[in-house]
């Protein structure tokens, strides 16, 4: 017993962060008591401040710039400050990375969708879907909302926790939270839309170079489900055609595992956009989407799994060294 204590004490850092990204799986604080709603409250009034017609674009590039700046290093102030007067550091760190991960508040809504679906009821799923996506969801059909639920899960699962998860890894808590003040940031000044066209430029240019990484490292997570060496050709044609590479090859990865369709056309406020299509010719049914959270999650486990191997593969090595 002594020694199992002392052997998560050793590795306590690593317990610690299991534990924090094994909860968010399961509970979430409330959208309102969420300090994220706060900052993207502040990017919201911030936009309001400076996206004027009478402003120059130069003059809307340099306040995103500082609108980023004006919430993270403050931030950071205040946070690098409670270090020295909290009891236990390592508790301030798991809450902070807590607070960052969101995954079981958005899987509840996707939940929503799909049990709407189930019972017919298509205009509460459109709804609901309306408030996790930018298109217009009013003309969707059946296959149209189990499509756009589909996309819609996999690109915000992986940029809200799998990212969280990869910045915090590489840079440290710091790191994860600058990469979710220009996440909101990127989100409130939608680049989709025409009224943030110059406000949302570098914020968007920041956002998709840090999702670059992300998005290719799950893509492969996604190709373990598949054929990962034969569909790599179709994959990376598919992503080209796509709008950004990197998101491309994340839903074409996504889509090929699942023997689906997505892309194609959509509706954003007035503006019809015809994206490439993705995956294979057949549309997705109302059971694709409560087995794409699936399929998502055992990818989350997944990482979390190659997180520990890589851990403990020391000491593995040590004790097989030492057994013979």
């Amino acid at each position: 017993m002594q020694e199992l204590i002392g052997f998560i004490e050793e590795n306590s850092d690593y317990f610690s962060f299991i534990s924090v990204a094994l909860f968010s799986f399961f509970t979430s604080l409330p959208k309102d008591l969420n300090p994220l709603s706060a900052v993207a409250l502040m990017f919201q009034q911030i936009a309001e401040k400076v996206n004027r017609e009478d402003r120059s674009d130069s003059y809307k590039r340099l306040a995103s710039i500082l609108s980023i700046c004006l919430i993270y290093l403050p931030s950071i102030l205040i946070i690098s400050q409670l270090y020295n007067v909290v009891f236990e550091s390592a508790f301030l760190e798991m809450l902070l990375l807590f607070l960052l991960l969101s995954w079981h508040d958005k899987k509840a809504s996707y939940l929503q969708i799909f049990d709407a679906l189930k019972r017919n009821n298509y205009a509460q799923a459109k709804f609901q879907l309306a408030s996790l996506t930018q298109r217009n969801t009013k003309p969707l059909s059946l296959m149209g909302i189990s499509k756009a639920s589909i996309e819609s899960m996999v690109l915000q699962l992986t940029c809200s926790w799998f990212a969280v998860l990869f910045w915090y890894l590489v840079s440290g808590i710091y790191g994860a939270i600058f990469y979710r003040t220009v996440q909101l940031c990127a989100q409130q000044w939608n680049a989709k839309d025409p009224a943030f066209t110059a406000l949302s430029r570098i914020p968007s240019f920041i956002y998709s170079v840090m999702l670059f990484p992300v998005h290719l490292i799950v893509s492969f997570t996604f190709a373990l489900y598949d054929k990962p060496l034969q569909n790599i050709p179709q994959k990376f044609k598919q992503s080209i055609a796509w709008h950004h590479f990197s998101s491309g090859l994340l839903l074409a990865s996504f889509a090929l595992s699942m023997q689906i369709e997505l892309g194609g056309v959509r509706l954003y406020q007035e503006n019809k956009v015809n994206y490439a299509r993705l995956g294979y010719n057949k549309a997705p049914g109302v059971d694709k989407i409560e087995q794409s959270l699936q399929r998502l999650s055992l990818s989350a486990w997944f990482w979390l799994f190659c997180i520990s191997g890589y851990h403990f593969a020391p000491l593995l090595l040590e004790f097989i060294t030492l057994s013979h």
